[in-house]
């Protein structure tokens, strides 16, 4: 493990120095990753709702008011769907450059455990509620991403039959498998919210937002 350390040690210490030129030690990003981890599911949590009022669970409804959104009302609906979109890449960037920087830093260990622990558990919350999230959508993409990550499933002793056929015609399924994926997409950043707070439990003075 110290062959990985080291060097990632080495360029974070390294942006750090030249971020603190640009910025200070105050208002250096490197130093609130959680914070900004914080922030930018705020801003996903916000545009979600205001997208969930425009959203229509069902196969080609879903499909349908995305594009609204998108091209019909983006004055607003379009611009809180980037909004939710890139919030939602720049979160996942968030949390894996603060799992990077504490496990280069070796600050995984000893009285720091439960927060790694809880920490790392966050990441499969935010790749859930992410993949929940292009399934909705709908389109080529998400279907690809539907079979794709449901064939990974298939490689586990679970299910008796393999389910990402499910996935390579709308008729395999209906608009109740949309209303599941809403709920899923909902409860999941609940529960990541209420783990977030769990993994700042043990830390004094954290910043959040």
């Amino acid at each position: 493990m110290e062959f990985l350390k080291r060097p990632m040690k080495f360029a974070f210490l390294w942006l750090e120095g030249w971020f603190d030129r640009f910025f200070g030690p105050k208002w250096n990003p490197f130093y609130c990753l959680g914070a900004l981890g914080y922030y930018y599911f705020w801003i996903v949590a916000a545009s979600g709702i205001y997208i969930f009022i425009f959203f229509d669970t069902g196969i080609p409804q879903a499909f349908t008011s995305t594009e609204y959104m998108t091209h019909d009302q983006w004055y607003l609906a379009g611009i809180m769907r980037s909004l939710h979109r890139y919030a939602s890449d720049a979160l996942v960037v968030m949390v894996l450059m603060h799992l990077c920087r504490e496990f280069a830093f070796d600050r995984y260990r000893g009285g720091r455990w439960f927060s790694w622990v809880t920490g790392v558990s966050t990441l499969w919350l935010v790749f859930s509620a992410g993949v929940t999230g292009y399934w909705l959508v709908w389109d080529k993409l998400a279907q690809y991403i539907a079979i794709a990550s449901t064939e990974w499933l298939d490689w586990l002793p679970i299910f008796g039959e393999p389910i990402a056929r499910n996935f390579l015609a709308s008729s395999h399924f209906d608009g109740r498998f949309f209303t599941l994926l809403v709920f899923m997409h909902i409860a999941i950043p609940l529960f990541l919210l209420f783990i977030m707070w769990f993994h700042l439990q043990r830390i004094s003075y954290a910043k959040v937002n």
